[in-house]
């Protein structure tokens, strides 16, 4: 059998350093765009014009809407529930000695002693 060697390139330091230069020389004329000062989200969106520019509407369509005063609309979020008004002083007084009345009522029925 017979052994193979490794055959390596042995490449002179003079090489190298002329590859070395060419590269850089080359190398600097392409580069990235400078970076832009960062700017807030906003003026991110804002810049990019997310929205569409909605043209006036022509004579014929304008004459034949009807007034928008007229339409009539139905709400997509329903009314406002009423809420119960605010109690005053007096009936929250009231309340509180209602709920501590039933609270030693229910611990009369556990078996527990009101500890006031």
């Amino acid at each position: 059998m017979r052994s193979q060697k490794l055959v390596r390139n042995k490449v002179s330091p003079a090489a190298s350093a002329l590859v070395a230069g060419i590269l850089v020389a080359f190398g600097s004329g392409v580069h990235a765009e400078p970076a832009k000062k960062a700017g807030s989200p906003l003026d991110t969106l804002m810049s990019t014009r997310l929205w569409a520019d909605v043209p006036e509407a022509k004579g014929f369509v304008q004459a034949t809407r009807p007034p928008t005063d007229t339409l009539g609309y139905q709400p997509v979020t329903g009314t406002d529930p009423e809420r119960p008004k605010l109690r005053t002083k007096a009936e929250l007084k009231a309340l509180q000695s209602e709920l501590e009345g039933a609270t030693v009522q229910n611990e009369r029925k556990a078996g527990k002693k009101h500890t006031p």
